[in-house]
């Protein structure tokens, strides 16, 4: 009934209108962007609650509600759970989480009957928000980070192989000692390599108030003096995105924790080659091929890709147009447009990861069709072809279960190919498997507290 009435609305503006669309957020550096690309298909307000808590209670805010045909909210935060009771039957509400949102408590509070959608940065997190808040599957959508590629420059200055960077590289948990740990090894090799360290110094922040970050960042300095790097790691601080990467072969992502992590993306927008640590999730993003177990096998590749002109051109050639493929201006508004165009409801629920084993397992050994009877028109698909299969021969609502033996690295893109309005996608080696999941939002907990602190 919501979204035929939305419909009505869009379709009785005709001869030209635009649907309307209010953005509301913090923090709004990974929104802010697309605006402009956003603003040839819908007429665009903002609202940024950044310290402004009392914005809620404000005439104007009821105003622009009221003129909104969609309301996007940016995090799920504590305006997320007034928009969820305040929006109106013929408006559309969708929430944008990141990962931070999974430490705090106001997903609980939000009224997810009344919204449309929440759309997740990592099909990690899609499973993590589905059941942390048990937000109906029906209800989940994907959309990647925006990358502005058009802004990157591919142009390169001389020796930039030799060249490494960390983006934002505070608070500790953003891993700034394993970068250095790479560099030595490096080093060792090839006394030309050097590391840029791109964005705020941590005694610029709030975090150096924080006594962990202090110890931290002191291991840090005593590293580099005791390994003679002085040299050899350049605090670069802010730099203009169109030359960011023109002296830089390789940035590194050696964080405990991450979202979806940007930097490596706009990496490949400029042919920069990346390499990434196996933080939780980063292969329902990346590529399998550039994430690594550890500094030591991330220091290899550099070493065996640095001077080989085609192994470096065509792996920078190739994630460039994964990049574009995935995270441009182009993907972005596809992305968007066709989630606030979907259809969803309430009827099926999230699967809970929590009870997930007590419930559907009978001595060891998963129970298929007790599985299967708690959704309808269920399939268990071990196989692309499956999936295919099941798909072709049912129609109306669909939920498929993806089989542990399709690897982990495989469902980003079945999800992306298959899941629509009528096909609910689970993923059983997530739900079998469950200790990335715990050891994610323990560590998540830890980081966002207040301190930062990574034990």
């Amino acid at each position: 009934m919501k979204f035929n009435n939305f419909l009505k609305r869009i379709k009785g503006n005709l001869k030209g209108k635009k649907p309307n669309l209010l953005i509301a957020g913090v923090d709004m550096k990974f929104i802010e962007p697309a605006v402009k690309y956003l603003r040839q298909y819908y007429e665009i307000q903002t609202v940024d609650f950044t310290g402004n808590r009392k914005y809620l209670k404000s005439k104007k805010l009821k105003e622009q509600l009221k003129w909104a045909d969609i309301v996007f909210c940016e995090w799920m935060l504590f305006y997320t759970e007034w928009f969820s009771k305040h929006v109106g039957e013929n408006q559309k509400l969708f929430i944008r989480a990141h990962k931070y949102e999974l430490t705090v408590e106001w997903g609980h509070k939000i009224n997810f009957d009344n919204v449309d959608g929440v759309i997740t940065i990592n099909y990690f997190h899609m499973e993590l928000f589905s059941n942390v808040f048990s937000i109906p599957r029906e209800k989940m959508f994907y959309m990647g980070n925006l990358v502005e590629t058009s802004l990157y420059s591919s142009e390169k200055e001389d020796n930039y192989r030799t060249n490494l960077a960390i983006v934002g590289y505070m608070p500790n948990y953003k891993g700034l000692l394993r970068a250095l740990e790479i560099l030595k090894i490096l080093k060792s090799h090839d006394d030309n390599f050097k590391l840029y360290l791109m964005g705020k110094s941590y005694k610029e922040t709030h975090w150096a108030k924080h006594e962990e970050q202090i110890e931290y960042f002191d291991r840090c300095e005593e590293f580099i003096r005791e390994n003679d790097l002085s040299e050899s790691v350049i605090n670069r601080g802010w730099t203009p995105r169109d030359r960011m990467f023109s002296n830089i072969g390789y940035v590194l992502s050696v964080s405990d924790l991450e979202g979806s992590h940007l930097s490596p993306t706009e990496a490949f927008a400029a042919s920069t080659n990346s390499v990434i640590l196996n933080w939780h999730g980063s292969e329902y993003i990346y590529p399998e091929e550039i994430i690594f177990e550890d500094t030591r096998s991330m220091a290899e590749f550099i070493l065996n890709t640095y001077k080989d002109d085609d192994r470096y051109c065509s792996l920078a050639k190739a994630m460039n147009s994964y990049c574009v493929e995935n995270f441009s201006e182009k993907r972005f508004v596809e992305q968007f447009t066709k989630i606030v165009s979907s259809k969803t409801s309430s009827h099926t629920p999230a699967v809970s990861f929590r009870d997930f084993k007590s419930k559907y397992y009978n001595r060891g050994r998963l129970d298929e069709d007790k599985l299967l009877k708690g959704f309808e028109n269920s399939f268990i698909a071990e196989s692309e072809d499956e999936i295919k299969d099941i798909i072709s021969k049912n129609s109306g609502k669909t939920t498929i279960f993806l089989s542990d033996k399709i690897d982990n690295t495989e469902i980003k893109e079945l999800y992306r190919k298959y899941k629509s309005d009528d096909v609910l996608m689970y993923s059983l080696h997530f739900y079998e498997n469950l200790d990335d999941a715990y050891e994610f939002m323990e560590i998540a907990n830890t980081a966002h507290r207040g301190s930062g602190k990574i034990n």
